[in-house]
């Protein structure tokens, strides 16, 4: 039977630290499932790129790594702002799974208490691999490049994320 693990996030943008993880749970799980929250959202300082830019830049990135398709599945997945039930609605959206993986205690609680089994992420870096810290680095320097892989950097390059960041972010960050 293929074991499979949750991964929600934001990944705005999906950067090397969540790759760290990727990397790790891949030689655990057969396959990954990896949630793309907030998928309503794009075009704002939190959330500037759309779920569909956020699945293609994953998809790059990961497969400019080496991994096959089989190994991952990325699915969208809106918020709706109530967070126990969000726990459930992401399970009735994605195919059966062993596990969730995830470094926010309150995510971790919540599955927890659902009696689903958690893994818990040890953050990489997290001073230097946060999407707020590397949307902020989009908006004054070059610097943010070296933070995330380089198929995500080219793809954000070929949407113009970073004009895109510094005008929605222009009075946030």
């Amino acid at each position: 039977m293929v074991r499979r693990i949750l991964f929600p996030g934001r990944f705005q943008p999906f950067h090397n630290g969540h790759m760290k993880v990727v990397e790790k749970l891949v030689g655990e799980f057969d396959e990954i499932i990896i949630v793309i929250g907030s998928a309503q959202e794009g075009y704002t300082c939190r959330n500037p790129f759309t779920a569909g830019e956020r699945i293609e830049m994953i998809d790059e990135a990961l497969r400019a790594s080496g991994f096959s398709r089989d190994q991952y599945m990325l699915v969208p997945v809106p918020d709706i702002h109530k967070p126990l039930a969000w726990t459930t609605f992401v399970l009735g959206m994605v195919p059966r799974v062993d596990a969730v993986a995830t470094g926010n205690p309150h995510v971790e609680y919540l599955y927890k208490w659902l009696g689903i089994d958690t893994v818990r992420i040890e953050l990489y870096n997290p001073q230097l691999y946060s999407g707020t810290v590397i949307r902020r680095l989009m908006a004054i320097s070059d610097t943010w490049r070296e933070r995330v892989p380089e198929a995500v950097a080219k793809y954000i390059d070929r949407i113009g994320g970073v004009e895109r960041v510094k005008r929605v972010c222009r009075n946030a960050c």
